[in-house]
């Protein structure tokens, strides 16, 4: 069951590859939906594992809407009909890179040779850059938001409830027990930005235009969850 988990994430980043690099709009489009579909199945069947069979209580419920497994799969429900952009390729790209490369290194682990030491060298650098990866997918998770926005007003965006379970996967993301990404990526962004409007050379009209919309995110950012 695991080995076949790890087949659909290593599937679902092949076909992600292609999404950015098929210039044909018709397999474009289908390649898109094939590799959210893996990515939404690999997320269904990692939940599965940790959960087990699905039961029909509040408590699983409660116990499934905490797990980093179903919020990925909201993502790739939320995905499933929009159009294909490369930055929410980013995300089920990047997770399944690096589950594909833990899968391989426990596959690799008893063989001997030079190609197999060169191979796993290659793995412990991914495994070094582990954290900067995710860094990456949290800030590419928060950035969708306003492109989701701008996808809707064009019409662009696969549905007009996209932008509205797109926000509610991203609060369960910040509020993520196991994954603290995606709250340290807004942290960051919020300093960064900080440091930006507050230097004499930026005009006041856009300082107060800025420290508005981030008093109004602040506001919006649900509770994160304490680590008891």
């Amino acid at each position: 069951k695991q080995w076949y988990q790890r087949r659909v994430a290593i599937t679902s980043g092949g076909l992600l590859f292609g999404v950015t690099s098929i210039f044909n709009t018709a397999m474009a489009f289908a390649a898109f939906q094939r590799c959210v579909f893996a990515f939404g199945l690999s997320s269904v069947i990692r939940l599965s594992q940790r959960l087990g069979p699905v039961q029909l209580s509040k408590e699983y419920f409660i116990n499934a809407v905490l797990e980093d497994s179903a919020h990925y799969f909201l993502y790739a429900a939320c995905f499933a009909s929009h159009k294909p952009t490369t930055i929410i390729a980013v995300v089920p790209t990047l997770y399944c890179f690096l589950q594909a490369s833990v899968f391989l290194e426990k596959t690799i682990k008893e063989c001997s040779g030079a190609t197999w030491s060169r191979i796993r060298l290659q793995l412990e650098r991914v495994k070094g850059n582990q954290q900067k990866m995710l860094r990456l997918c949290a800030t590419a998770e928060i950035f969708i938001m306003p492109l989701v926005l701008m996808q809707l007003f064009t019409g662009q965006c696969g549905s007009i409830l996209t932008p509205l379970v797109y926000y509610q996967f991203l609060m369960l993301r910040y509020m993520s027990r196991r994954n603290p990404y995606v709250r340290n990526a807004f942290s960051e962004l919020k300093l960064s930005i900080n440091q930006l409007i507050y230097k004499p050379a930026c005009p006041a009209i856009i300082r107060n235009i800025v420290t508005k919309a981030m008093s109004l995110i602040e506001r919006l950012s649900p509770v994160a969850y304490q680590q008891q």
